[in-house]
Formats: structure tokens, sequence, C-alpha cells
């Protein structure tokens, strides 16, 4: 069949798109994955070598999607094109440019946790108080400068106060041990390959020529240092062929930059726009109401969607009493849905926060109904897992201290903090890594007895391991297990869990095995160097840039929990949005800022259109939230829901609550049609604490601009910050902070610093 047949027209001209910047603005549900697989396979058709095409996706299921659909039409020359996420690609410049970027080739990549280790040691060695420099913020601050590409230097140049000194400090000192360690960062794998192209222009312009199309999926997702490295990589030839929806940019709060997609044309002048607006997904009334929700929105290209679908069933809003109301709610939705054929599987329960899933979960745990918590500790972060990919980790690359420190005495060997103490100034006085310390202490005779043995023991399996690195990653994972007794390890903690260890560490194996038995067939894997290799490097790398939300399970029959920034890219024939509060969606941070406001609504427009034909919104009047029960939001129900036309919505109010919709003016600055209070009869007791009363944050009377101005104060979502400006007192005082993750306005109620609690 011939590639444009099932496409309709709009779909067809961005196929057909002679040449140059093109952005395509795609909606929701729209068939923009259909597009750029035919875009990609015209251009082989044509002429364009595989070497020759570059496609960027921000999830590795998305690459796996594309190339397949690829392969089924153009067949195995899609094999060797470059089509992954931007990390995954930038790993493959990274190691073929290594020693032009002054990096090691088989660079560790360092996660979360790796991170938050390295910086707790820099805290610790400059005697900061561990409670005003929080790896979260610190890292949070770090991570906003590398993808916006600026430097320690620059970072310092640019601080206003002590405390930004003391974090441009660290930043530089992390950089530092990091590069000591031979490791990047994720951050570190974009910023990376951009100052390589920057600085080295011959290898730009190697690139550049060599990849003679840049294609783009969800280009508002893109950051800054994304967005250069598109730029960079186009710079030659200017065909640049994003696909992207400003009305689904929803990841500002992590450096996403709209403007990626609003400020298009001048970035790349000449560029032509078009939009696809057919949705091949959902009913009638949930485009409609999708629609009308981000109407409200000021920052956007602007596009409606539509649909030859029916208009289908109304979306339905039920106000609950509680949590645990909601959550029986949403379980009795999902059994009328069963009761009907339906499986789980073709379900989904979104909500705002992580937390959210824990009455949730109550309540499909009593009545048995399978379901999967996407979001939680990743596979990959558990600490059987951690702990086997730390040993193949210090195989690889001897100067990873971080995953050396995480196996050197496990199992126990006897090498306690005495021993280590000796590795780490061993280390400082002659230089080199722990390994290369340790080593040399043996070889001196300098440890003790029982210690000499254990330490020769760990440096036998890391040597024996290295013997065999062209063996199967599955082979040499199980050398592993045995050579280090780590399943006896295990046993011996004498955890209640065991079964579940041993099961993931089975998991593991099983996970090496596919990657082997892929590399063998040829296939291409995401973050290898070249295409079918099957390197340890590479198998590191891949289960370094994973996410649970690639390794999903096709046909088990579960419902799927998860929040909706987690949702992007899914579809489900039914959706549950719960939590529908002021305070939650939009959520608090939110509520004094436009941008911020807009953004939230772009995750619910998100969110409703994940659905093909069902949607549940749901909203409790109480929730528990910090250990107390409260009423979020000030008593009232999310603005979005009320959004939504009338005609479209059919409302549900559990028994003894009221419903009285009235005028308000948002708080975005614009009028609505009601925001509806959780108001009438008094709310009942919450089932979940029948004896806790409603808890509201009340600032102090005496909290005023005057004396909020300059102090440090702290905020649960954004960490310590410096108020820089305020306005009013009590209960209206507003006040602007410099947060690490940028300068926001926040109610003085949703601050804390002083003794009393009080900002000011």
């Amino acid at each position: 069949m011939d590639l444009l047949e099932s496409l309709n027209p709009e779909q067809r001209a961005a196929v057909e798109h002679p040449g140059g910047p093109l952005l395509v603005v795609a909606g929701a549900g729209s068939g923009k994955t259909r597009v750029l697989t035919a875009r990609v396979a015209r251009l082989l058709r044509e002429g364009v070598p595989p070497r020759g095409i570059l496609a960027f996706t921000f999830t590795n299921r998305a690459a796996r999607e594309m190339r397949a659909r690829i392969e089924g039409a153009v067949g195995a020359a899609a094999r060797e094109l470059w089509v992954g996420t931007f990390h995954a690609t930038c790993v493959r410049i990274l190691r073929r440019e290594a020693a032009t970027a002054g990096l090691p080739r088989d660079f560790a990549i360092y996660d979360r946790e790796d991170q938050e280790g390295v910086l707790r040691g820099l805290v610790r060695r400059l005697e900061l108080p561990e409670s005003a420099y929080r790896t979260g913020t610190v890292l949070g601050r770090i991570s906003d400068a590398k993808n916006a590409l600026v430097t320690p230097a620059e970072f310092e140049r640019a601080a206003a106060s002590p405390y930004e000194r003391r974090i441009a400090e660290l930043y530089g000192l992390y950089r530092e041990e990091l590069r000591r360690n031979g490791a990047l960062d994720f951050d570190d794998l974009i910023a990376e390959s951009v100052l390589l192209l920057r600085d080295h222009p011959e290898v730009a312009e190697r690139y550049g020529r060599r990849f003679e199309h840049v294609l783009v999926d969800e280009y508002q997702d893109t950051n800054h240092a994304q967005f250069r490295l598109v730029h960079a990589l186009a710079a030659v030839h200017g065909n640049v062929f994003v696909v992207g929806d400003d009305d689904q940019s929803i990841y500002g709060w992590r450096g996403a930059d709209l403007s990626n997609v609003l400020d298009f044309e001048q970035a790349f002048p000449g560029a032509a726009i078009l939009r696809l607006e057919q949705n091949y997904r959902s009913t009638g009334n949930i485009l409609r109401a999708a629609n009308a929700v981000i109407e409200h929105n000021r920052a956007r290209k602007g596009k409606t969607l539509w649909c030859d679908r029916e208009d289908g069933a109304r979306l339905r809003f039920l106000l609950a009493a509680d949590e645990a109301d909601e959550a029986a709610e949403v379980r009795r939705f999902l059994e009328e849905r069963r009761r009907r054929g339906a499986r789980l599987e073709e379900a989904a329960v979104l909500y705002r926060t992580n937390a959210q899933s824990r009455a949730l979960e109550v309540e499909l745990r009593q009545h048995q109904i399978p379901y999967e918590v996407v979001g939680g500790v990743s596979f990959y972060q558990r600490r059987e897992v951690k702990d086997l990919l730390a040993y193949l980790r210090v195989v690889l690359n001897p100067a990873d201290a971080v995953a050396f420190w995480r196996v050197w005495n496990t199992p126990r060997r006897g090498l306690g903090p005495a021993v280590r103490a000796g590795v780490e100034s061993t280390m400082r006085s002659r230089g080199g890594g722990p390994e290369e310390a340790l080593r040399a202490l043996v070889a001196e005779g300098a440890l003790a007895r029982a210690a000499a043995q254990g330490a020769t023991r760990l440096l036998e399996v890391l040597d024996g391991l290295r013997s065999h690195l062209e063996e199967p990653v599955d082979v040499l994972l199980m050398r592993l297990i045995e050579g280090s007794g780590y399943l006896r390890h295990l046993e011996g903690l004498g955890e209640e869990d065991l079964a579940d260890r041993r099961a993931n560490v089975e998991e593991l194996v099983a996970a090496a095995g596919a990657f082997a038995a892929a590399r063998a067939s040829g296939a291409p894997r995401e973050g290898e160097d070249e295409a079918g290799t099957g390197t340890l490097a590479d198998f590191l790398a891949e289960t370094a840039l994973l996410t649970d939300a690639d390794r999903l399970a096709e046909g088990v029959d579960r419902v799927l929990l998860l929040t909706a920034h987690n949702a992007k890219g899914l579809e489900f024939d039914a959706v549950v949005l719960a939590g529908l509060e002021e305070g939650l969606l939009p959520h608090a941070s939110s509520l004094d800022d436009e941008a911020d406001l807009e953004e939230e609504r772009r995750l619910f427009y998100v969110a409703l259109t994940r659905a093909r034909d069902e949607v549940l919104l749901t909203a409790a009047a109480l929730r528990r939230r910090y250990g107390a029960l409260g009423s979020a939001g000030d008593g009232q129900v999310s603005r979005f829901v009320d959004e939504i036309p009338a005609e479209l919505l059919e409302r549900k109010v559990s028994p003894g609550l009221g419903w009285r919709p009235r005028g308000h003016e948002a708080r975005s600055g614009r009028v609505g049609r009601g925001e509806v209070p959780l108001a009438g009869a008094a709310p009942r007791a919450s089932r979940s604490d029948a004896r806790a009363g409603a808890a509201q944050p009340v600032p102090r009377q005496g909290a005023s601009a005057r004396r909020a101005l300059g102090r440090e104060v702290y905020h649960e979502t954004f960490g310590r910050g410096i108020v820089v400006d305020a306005e009013g007192e009590g209960a209206d005082l507003k006040c602007t902070v410099r947060f690490a993750s940028g300068t926001k306005k926040v109610l003085g109620r949703f601050l804390t610093g002083g003794s009393d609690g009080d900002p000011a």
C-alpha cells in the first residue's frame, strides 16, 4: 500500500514537505507518530541513506514503536537509522567522540541516588548545614544551570548572595567529582554534547553533514540545551522537522521551554507551520470538553481538535466526602466497566501527586482488583538490582567511586570504616581511585589479616569478571552472582521480602539475556555505541536510561495508577482523574503565577485527551495531607472542572454534601463561569479519621511585607528560598521568592521560616 494512502490532507502535506524547517503542531490523538514514520519512510524511498536520518523521541517506548513501524514500511534499512531519545543519542555521540570531549570512552551514567551520594559528601566536606543545602534543592539548581548551559564560573559571577555563591562552589566541586569518577549525570549527556559541537566546529560540521534530516518528536518538551543540540545539528542543511503540541507542554518544572514551539519561526527563519487537528482517539464530547478548557490559556499557537466519531457519553464528575469515599467510587466505576465486559487494562486512574495513590491502593487491594503503580520505585532503583549493576560499573570503570563504595563490603568482607579511612587517605596522598588505593594497601601488607582477606576476595571477583568481558552480559552477570555470593548475602539479611528480591535478581538476569539475544540477532537498541555490538557499556547505558514506563507489560489485565505527567503519550478506553481540588490540580504552587497555572491547565488537558470513550473526574471535600485532615484549596473544586461546559458534564454529589455554584474572579485574572465550592450541608467526618478536624494553614495576623523581605523561607514543594519582594499582610501576604528552581510568587501561608512558623 502507498505510504500516503492512509493519510489525511494535513498529514500528507507534512510528509511531503520539500525541505527546510517545519513545525507540525499536532494535537492529541492526531496521528503524529504515523506522520513521523511516513516522513522517514518517504525520505528513505527518495534515496536519503539511512545513516543520513536522525530522529529524536522522548521515551524509549516511542523510539521502539517508531523504528518498528518504519521497518514494517521499508524493511531492514530501518535498522541503520539513528532513532532514539535525546539522552540515548547523546550517549552514542559522546562515546564516539570521547577523546575529543575529554571523557573516558566507558564513562558511567549517574542516576539520582548516585548524584545525591556525591553531593552529600561535598556538603559534609565543606561542613555546610544539610538543612540549608538539601540535596534536592542544590541538585535542582545545578540541573537548571546545566540545562541552560551555564558553567560553574558563570553561575558564580551571577550569584546574588552568599548562599548562591556556595551553590556555585558546590556545582564546581560536584562537576570535578563526577569527572574524577569518569561519570556523567543525565543533564551532562546533553549539555556535554552541545559543548562538544560548540567548541569543536569540525565535529559539528561532520555530524551536520552526516545527518541530512533531523526530526524531533514531542518538541514542546525540549529544554534550552536540547534546542541548542537540534539547532547545531541542523545548521548545515536546515532540514529540521519537529512535531509538537504547545497545549501538551507540561514539563516546565524540569526545564522544558514552551518558547521553543511558540518562537519556532524566529529560531529557524523561513520555517513553515502545519496543524494536525483531526483526532482519531476520543469521542466528540471528550474533545469538546478538552477544547473548552484549553481555550482559557493565552500562551498557545491555537487549534481546535475535531473528530469523525460519535459524541459518546458525557463526562462524569463526582464530589466525594473524603479520599476513602473517592477511592470507593473509583473502584465501583471499574467494577461497573468489568460487568460490561471491559478489561481492567483498558482503564487508568490518574492523579496529580504520587501520594494520592495510597487510598486508591488500599481500596483496590481490599476488593481484589489487580493494579500496577507507575512511578513508584523503579525496577533499576531496587537495592539488589543497583548492587549488581554497581559491580558491573566498577568492572568497566575502576574510577567509579560511587559504585565501588556501594559494593566493596556487600556481601560483608570485614571492610569497615577504618579500612575505608585508610583507602581514602591513600587516595589523597597518591591520587587515583579507591580500587587502586585498596590494591596498594593489600600489596604493601598495610591491612589487618581479616580485612586483607576480604579485600583480596573483592579484587579477585572484579579481576575475574574483567577477564570475561567478551562473554554475553547475562553470562557475565551469572558469574558475578555466583562469584560474589550475592544470593547467600540476601538470604543472610533475614528480610521478609527475600522472595521478591531473589525474583528481581532473576529478572535482571533475564533482561541481560534479552539484551544479549537482541544483539546476537543484530537488532538495534537504545543507548548503544554501535548497532549490534552488545558490550557491557551498552547494557549499562540501556539500564541507566530505561524507566518503568518503558517496561510496562502488555496484555496484563490490571488497572494502571499513575500521575497525569506519567500518562503523557499513553491512551486508554477509560480515564479516571482523581483529586480535582484547588491546591491539588491546579497545584497550590501555581495559583499565583499565570504561566504556572496555564501549565496546570495543560496537564488537565493532557489527562482528558488520554481517554477514548469514558472520563470520570473526582474530587474530595476533605483530604488527608501532611498527616492531617483538611479541605484542600480552601474548600473549592478545581476551576478546570468548572471550565467544562455544563451540557458535557454529568455531576454527582455524595450524600451530605451540597452544591452551590457561584460566580468568581479567577486568580488568573479572568472571570470564570462560577467556581464550585464544597459547600452546603457540612461534610460528614472522613472515614479515614472521623476524629480529626479540618486543618488550614492560617498565617499570623502580624505577617507583613516589611518583615518578610530578605528572610530565608521554606516551601513544601520548592524547598528553601529567599524572599526578594512582598506585598500585603496577614492572609493577603504575597511573597516573591527566589528558589533553586527559579523565582516564584507564593502566598505567605504556604511558607515557613521563623521559629514560630511565620514567614515574617
